[in-house]
């Protein structure tokens, strides 16, 4: 069984060989570990692979440079470490009245894609060649939309619901469709959301206001990438367990979610309705724990969610996680 076909089984609940795998690792860990992380990865094929293209942030070599860098949006960046992605400093509108007469880059759309495609296509070749499940691109509206006016900023205009709030959004989805002009032809398997909407405890903004502003924009995604023929795959760290049920409605495939912080026994109830696309709690078990604690969490995780499939064996190693933990996550989904 490819991995391809496994991730499509574990996705259908249709019984896969084994939970499939796919690791996250920071650019922060690769340059730690170097040759060591690289063996291991050998050792270990990931089933499932991500492929980012130009306009998306992790496709530029400058996002992990140290030192201050301007987005294609026109806010500014200021990397601190190497290997990390750092946070605006300085967002394109600091002003919300420049939101009338603000230019999203949806003209840059064509000369990016004509001179990053042939590495997009070379990846997707790649991919399909190792027999991967190739999940791709990386639609960010409320990111987006709080890289441009800078997050605080952006609260206090939800906190208004002015008519520049609308707008931005507004933009920030024309952007996207024209996006996926670029990615639907392709030859992916899976379109990938990317909005962090919980804090530690709870949304970030009540879900009456998630569902009024930002589902509706979510559904319009969600349709053209169905009728594409494509899953739909949606990543949201911190507590989020009031959005499941709309994901499901919505018809997204697999939720990557931490789950840990949610909790386990209250996301459980889900499991068989929507994929669990991992994670492992990064927050203490992988970057504090030992092998056996990962190991554990694993097996528990296997416990809580899978049922003849829904489970992907997703987690993110960071630069703060052992080798020996990193181990511990590709080995122990399946034992």
């Amino acid at each position: 069984m490819t991995g391809r076909e496994r991730t499509i089984r574990a996705i259908r609940f249709q019984d896969p060989d084994r939970i499939p795998l796919n690791l996250w690792v920071h650019k922060a860990a690769a340059l730690r570990y170097g040759p060591a992380l690289e063996e291991l990865l050998a050792r270990h094929p990931q089933d499932i692979v991500r492929i980012h293209g130009p306009m998306d942030r992790v496709f530029y070599a400058d996002v992990y440079k140290p030192g201050m860098y301007t987005d294609q949006w026109g806010s500014a960046w200021q990397v601190l470490q190497e290997g990390m992605i750092g946070e605006v400093k300085v967002p394109a509108l600091p002003d919300p009245a420049g939101v009338r007469d603000y230019v999203l880059p949806v003209d840059l759309l064509a000369p990016e894609w004509k001179a990053g495609g042939r590495v997009v296509g070379e990846k997707i070749a790649d991919a399909r060649r190792s027999g991967q499940f190739i999940a791709a691109g990386q639609i960010e509206v409320f990111q987006r939309m709080q890289f441009i006016r800078g997050t605080e900023n952006l609260f206090y205009d939800l906190g208004e619901q002015n008519e520049n709030l609308l707008l931005l959004r507004d933009k920030v989805v024309e952007y996207f469709h024209r996006y996926l002009d670029f990615w639907l032809p392709l030859d992916v398997d899976a379109l990938t959301f990317y909005d962090d909407w919980g804090s530690q405890l709870s949304l970030l903004i009540s879900p009456i206001m998630w569902r009024e502003l930002f589902k509706p924009v979510y559904r319009e995604f969600v349709d053209r990438i169905k009728q594409a023929g494509k899953f739909v795959f949606f990543h949201s760290d911190g507590h989020i367990l009031e959005l499941y049920e709309d994901f499901i409605g919505l018809g997204v495939d697999a939720v990557n979610s931490q789950v840990w912080c949610i909790g386990l026994e209250k996301a459980a109830p889900y499991a068989g309705r929507m994929t669990f696309w991992g994670e492992i709690d990064r927050q203490n078990i992988l970057a504090f724990g030992g092998p056996g604690d990962v190991r554990d969490a694993a097996r528990r995780m296997r416990d809580a969610f899978h049922r003849r499939g829904g489970l992907i064996g997703q987690s993110v190693a960071g630069v703060d996680v052992p080798l020996e933990n990193i181990r511990a996550i590709l080995e122990g989904w399946n034992e």
